[in-house]
């Protein structure tokens, strides 16, 4: 029984993931960045959450390889979004930041597509909302209580 649980869990996370993917991909689209592609947007927006990252750090959050990540940020460093800057105690080791430009991207997106999501949600009534919003505030404690507090 406690399988079936985790494996409906799994299925509806998934389906979130997928519809908001698909709505920010679109949102993306739409916006006046579109010389950022959508994995660029993702590079972009990992940087800005954590606000400085090696490369291999970056890579392993994006799931992709060292050599494809350096290009990516070898690419948005020459467009100006993000800024390299070498350590202070170990010159072999440099890290990636963001760039005003670089912000003003992820800033104007994300503000773009909570502009368009907010008008969807308001179409949902009181109790809806309540809803929602109890379900999201269940999920991120739940999540941070047990498997972010879990990693190895």
């Amino acid at each position: 029984m406690k399988d079936n649980k985790i494996k409906n869990i799994m299925k509806q996370v998934i389906i979130f993931n997928d519809i908001y993917e698909e709505v920010f991909h679109t949102n993306l689209q739409k916006s006046k960045h579109d010389a950022v592609s959508k994995l660029e947007f993702r590079l972009l927006h990992t940087v800005y959450r954590h606000e400085r990252l090696t490369v291999s750090e970056l890579s392993e959050l994006l799931d992709i390889s060292l050599p494809n990540c350096s290009r990516y940020v070898k690419n948005a460093i020459q467009m100006g979004y993000l800024n390299k800057n070498i350590d202070t105690l170990d010159k072999r080791i440099y890290y990636i930041t963001m760039s005003d430009q670089g912000s003003e991207i992820v800033e104007a997106t994300l503000s773009k597509f909570s502009t368009d999501i907010s008008k969807q949600l308001d179409l949902l009534d009181a109790t809806d909302l309540d809803k929602l919003n109890k379900s999201f505030s269940n999920l991120n404690n739940t999540l941070s209580e047990t498997l972010l507090n879990n990693k190895n």
